[in-house]
C-alpha cells in the first residue's frame, strides 16, 4: 500500500496550502525514507522506524529543530506519532495523509477520535515494552507474573511508573524469598492492589499468614538442689 501511494505523496501543492511548503518538502523526504524503510523491512511491530535526522537536513536543508516543528504539525494532522522514550522513533500514515491533501475542507485537518485513540494504544503499547524489557527474571511464569504487573500498573495510571520502579520491586521480591511460589504470591497481590512497593505486598501476605501458638520450651521446677545449677 506505501509503495503505491509513493509517486502520488511526493511534494504536493495542497499539502502545501495547508502546512506550509517546510513541512510539505519534510512530508515528501519521509516518503523517500519509508520507502526504504518498507523495503528492509526496518519498522517494528507498531510501525514505528528511527529516523536519521541528519540524513534529513542533508537532504532538504531543514534544521533537527525546524524538522521537530513539522514533527508537531503532522501530529495535529493525525499523520504522525512519535515515540515517548525517542523523538526519533516514528511512525507515519500515508493513508491519512491522502485525506488530508484530498479533502477540500480544511476544517476536517484536526485529528479525529479514533486517531488520537490509537496514538493513546500505541503510546501505552511502547511504555509497557519498554518497562517489560527491565524485568530480569528468567523464569518463565514468575517473569510472566511480573509482566501481568506491569500490565496492570500502567493501565491503572495512578503512579509515575519507570524503568527504576520495575527494578527496585523486582530486586525487593528477589532479596525477599527465593521461594518461587511466594515470590508468585507477592506480585499477584500486588497486581490486585495496583501496588508499585513490593513492600506493601510482602506486608499484606505476612498479615494473611494463619496464627500459630508457639510452643514455649520445657521449664523444669527448681529445686536448689542440683549440682548443675547455682544461685
Amino acid at each position: 500500500m506505501y509503495l503505491d501511494l509513493f509517486d502520488e505523496l511526493r511534494l504536493n501543492k495542497r499539502l502545501i496550502k495547508v502546512a506550509g511548503f517546510e513541512v510539505a518538502a519534510y512530508w515528501a523526504e519521509l516518503q523517500s525514507v519509508l520507502k526504504q524503510v518498507v523495503k528492509k523491512q526496518a519498522a517494528d511491530e507498531r510501525g514505528f522506524f528511527v529516523l536519521d535526522r541528519e540524513y534529513v537536513e542533508r537532504e532538504t536543508t531543514l534544521s533537527v529543530s525546524k524538522q521537530l516543528k513539522c514533527d508537531d504539525k503532522l501530529i495535529s494532522l493525525g499523520v504522525m506519532m512519535k515515540d515517548e522514550a525517542n523523538p526519533n522513533k516514528i511512525a507515519i500514515a500515508v493513508n491519512g495523509m491522502v485525506a488530508v491533501i484530498t479533502d477540500e475542507d480544511t476544517t476536517k485537518l484536526k485529528k479525529s477520535t479514533a486517531v488520537k485513540k490509537d496514538e493513546k494504544a500505541a503510546k501505552i503499547a511502547g511504555i509497557k515494552m519498554t518497562m517489560k524489557k527491565a524485568i530480569l527474571e528468567p523464569d518463565p511464569e514468575v517473569r510472566a507474573a511480573y509482566e501481568r504487573w506491569i500490565e496492570g500498573m500502567i493501565d491503572a495510571a495512578n503512579c509515575r511508573f519507570t524503568k527504576a520502579v520495575v527494578q527496585l520491586f523486582e530486586q525487593t521480591v528477589t532479596d525477599y524469598t527465593p521461594d518461587k511460589t511466594k515470590r508468585l504470591k507477592i506480585i499477584e497481590i500486588a497486581t490486585v492492589n495496583s501496588y508499585k512497593d513490593a513492600t506493601w505486598a510482602i506486608n499484606r501476605l505476612s498479615s494473611t499468614r494463619p496464627n500459630v501458638a508457639t510452643k514455649l520450651p520445657e521449664q523444669k521446677i527448681c529445686t536448689g538442689v542440683s549440682n548443675n545449677v547455682t544461685f
